[in-house]
């Protein structure tokens, strides 16, 4: 067991990593500080091969230099600290030690830990059980405590957060990197977490009823709770019920709350949802993970169903649920049954469909945003507010205008007229329930758009074919004929799902790319060249990282690796989700695509509506949110608009000469750049000389 002198020499000692992390720069930046900066901190021992470095000296340096503040470092010195030193304990020990060593403290008056005399642990002990005679908080957990360096470490910990509520947050933030992988696993983003905080409204209803009764049925660690109970101000009170599955997680919960100097009476956690929701009047949740492979969306809108049921006249939920609760789904399937229900209740009130990337440890997990209530008359009768954010980052600003949207809908003083809604559309329950397409809005323009925003997009397009001209003032004059709509209608949208259904003429024909063994994709050379090989077309010739051609593959290798696999043929759309959404046509055809690009062929009944170049111009316009791993949408769900022949005809044309175009122009930035290198290497080595044109 370590000594408490051995505990804190060890503590100020730091690694070239750990002082990356601490800095928050990347690795060789540190190894560039040392090389650069005579005065940088040398190490001062080494321990394996690894260099260690006095960790007051590295945040006196960092401090000095302004690479950190110090209010603000010297928190994060005592988190790695405590990961270093917490590598002697098993994680599912270390966060409930420290959590408890804290909320001791507290409730002893804040005062420290550790008196530097003999006898600690004994004392800690008896202080315990003295505090928590019944060992619902933390008695056992400090009872079963054999790391005497710990409480100095939790002191420290507290005077760099100022408070233990702040030192015990700044615990639950970096609990990952103490290596509680199984309370970290099902974290939500925290800007994600401040959006359910700002739709529960808790300090509106406070101000109005007196009193928030908050629940949250599905608790875990307490993060969505401590997210909303941070809205509220210090004269309100608030009434806390957090139900954990884990006997664990329930005593972390209660530890986390009791810091928050909520009276005893006022909050409870415990493992038995039963009845908690009899007297709620706000409920935020996050419906448990499942694994794709278990995950449906009858599950997940039975949950939802299950939530509803027990809520209390006027209560609100805000619910983090699956993305595959808005996905499409038939009307007459088990599902859509479900949700049409639902919707038809009158007790969703809004629907917000989320990107990608918002539980860190599931970047692959897709999430939307359901709002419910119990109170029928609150919104436009007879209708839902939809938004779909999944194709941009979720931002404060982007949250701070969906709070703004939904909360103004649900006042019942609320004008529609009166008021432009930024991301959100009120939609008819009638036209959900009855659509097997995805629950996502449709975005109309307003009356502001039409005053403004089209304008100035026809005023844009003017002047990008004057800056055209005057590129290329030789060239025929670009006439994009683009003009306002004096009394517009949005055309009508179909999904692709819809365009290739079966059970209909076929509109479109999806199918998927070929799989290519690692080493049978070769550069166009004297060897590999058209006669005896396919050109290759998969996501870098669709993202233009290729030029198409350049990439290709053995003919007589392709047939025999890959039997009966399709090539394309001319017209074929080429589209990729990895690692971005993007489309591009294949011109020429008899190309091998490659997985994961597939092709979206159009068939006869779908010429009328799409040319090759109009449907992969539509498909462009697809996005996806900052760290997410998949599309916003699924492919299937994408709608497209059916535009009129004529319209067909006259986009179609457009694209041609504006393809036309970048292809010379992307030609003879080709050619200027080539004539450059040559020019600067000959010059250069002697072999080429400038004549005088005029000698």
């Amino acid at each position: 067991m370590l000594t408490m002198a051995v505990a804190r020499e060890e503590m100020l000692l730091m690694s070239m990593t750990e002082i990356a992390e601490l800095a928050d720069v990347r690795r060789p930046v540190v190894s560039t500080w040392r090389r650069r900066y005579p005065d940088f901190p040398q190490p001062a021992t080494e321990e394996r091969g690894q260099q260690l470095f006095e960790a007051t000296r590295i945040v006196d340096w960092l401090v000095k230099t302004g690479r950190a503040e110090q209010g603000e470092i010297e928190g994060d010195l005592r988190v790695h600290t405590l990961a270093r030193l917490g590598a002697q304990l098993a994680p599912r020990t270390l966060i409930p030690a420290l959590t408890a060593l804290i909320c001791l403290r507290h409730l002893s008056g804040d005062e420290p830990l550790d008196d530097e005399t003999s006898g600690l642990m004994a004392r800690l002990r008896e202080q315990a059980d003295d505090t928590d005679p019944d060992d619902e908080l933390l008695a056992s957990e400090i009872r079963g405590l054999r790391a005497p360096w710990l409480p100095a470490a939790v002191d420290e910990l507290v005077e760099a957060a100022w408070s233990p509520q702040g030192a015990f947050e700044r615990i639950m933030q970096v609990r990952d990197r103490l290596g509680a992988a199984g309370l970290s696993s099902g974290r939500l983003d925290l800007v994600l977490e401040s959006l359910v905080a700002g739709l529960a409204d808790a300090r509106a209803r406070a101000d109005r009823e007196g009193e928030v009764r908050l629940v949250d049925p599905s608790a875990g660690v307490g993060d969505l709770l401590v997210a909303v109970a941070g809205t509220l101000r210090d004269d309100q009170v608030l009434r806390v019920t957090a139900c954990c599955a884990d006997p664990v997680s329930a005593r972390l919960t209660r530890r986390r709350l009791a810091v928050r100097d909520v009276p005893e009476v006022e909050y409870e956690a415990r493992t038995d949802p039963d009845g908690c929701l009899d007297e709620a009047t706000i409920v935020v949740t996050q419906l448990p993970y499942r694994p794709a492979e278990e995950r449906s969306a009858v599950l997940s809108l039975n949950a939802l169903n299950d939530l509803l049921l027990p809520l209390p006249p006027g209560a609100t939920a805000v619910v983090v649920a699956p993305a595959d609760t808005t996905a499409a789904l038939d009307p007459t399937s088990d599902a859509g049954v479900l949700r049409g229900q639902l919707l038809a209740s009158g007790s969703i009130k809004a629907v917000i469909r989320l990107p990608g990337g918002l539980v860190p440890y599931r970047p692959g997990y897709e999430l939307a945003l359901w709002v419910l209530t119990a109170d029928y008359a609150v919104g436009e009768r007879g209708k839902v507010l939809l938004a779909d954010v999944s194709d941009r980052a979720l931002t404060p600003g982007l949250v701070d205008a969906l709070v703004t949207d939904v909360l103004a809908w649900r006042d019942e003083q609320f004008d529609p007229e009166a008021r432009r809604r930024i991301h959100t559309v009120a939609t008819p329950v009638s036209a959900l329930i009855a659509s097997p397409r995805p629950m996502l809005p449709r975005y109309l323009p307003s009356q502001d758009d039409l005053r403004w925003d089209v304008p100035e997009r026809v005023a844009r397009a003017l002047e990008l074919e004057r800056m055209v001209w005057e590129a290329r003032p030789d060239a025929p004059r670009l006439n994009s004929d683009l003009s306002a709509v004096p009394r517009p209608r949005p055309p009508r949208t179909a999904t692709i799902a819809e365009l290739s259904g079966r059970g209909r003429a076929k509109a479109l024909s999806l199918r998927k790319g070929t799989r290519l063994p690692a080493g049978l994709i070769r550069p166009a050379s004297s060897t590999v060249n058209a006669t005896n090989s396919h050109p290759v077309f998969g996501p870098p010739e669709v993202l233009g990282e290729s030029e198409p051609g350049s990439r290709r593959v053995d003919r007589f290798e392709f047939e025999r690796t890959c039997p009966g696999a399709r090539h394309s043929k001319p017209g074929d759309v080429i589209i990729t989700t990895v690692p971005r959404p993007s489309a591009a046509v294949d011109h020429d055809g008899h190309s091998v695509v490659e997985f994961p690009a597939r092709i979206l062929r159009i068939e006869e009944d779908g010429k009328k509506h799409f040319t090759p170049r109009v449907l992969a111009a539509l498909l462009d316009r697809a996005g996806r949110a900052d760290g997410a791993i998949r599309p916003a949408q699924r492919l299937q769900e994408l709608a497209l608009p059916l535009l009129s022949p004529s319209e067909v005809k006259r986009l179609d044309r457009l694209l041609a000469d504006l393809d036309d175009r970048r292809d010379r122009a992307h030609r003879e930035i080709a050619a200027l750049d080539e004539l450059r290198r040559i020019a600067a290497t000959g010059l250069a080595d002697g072999t080429l000389t400038l004549t005088d044109p005029n000698a």
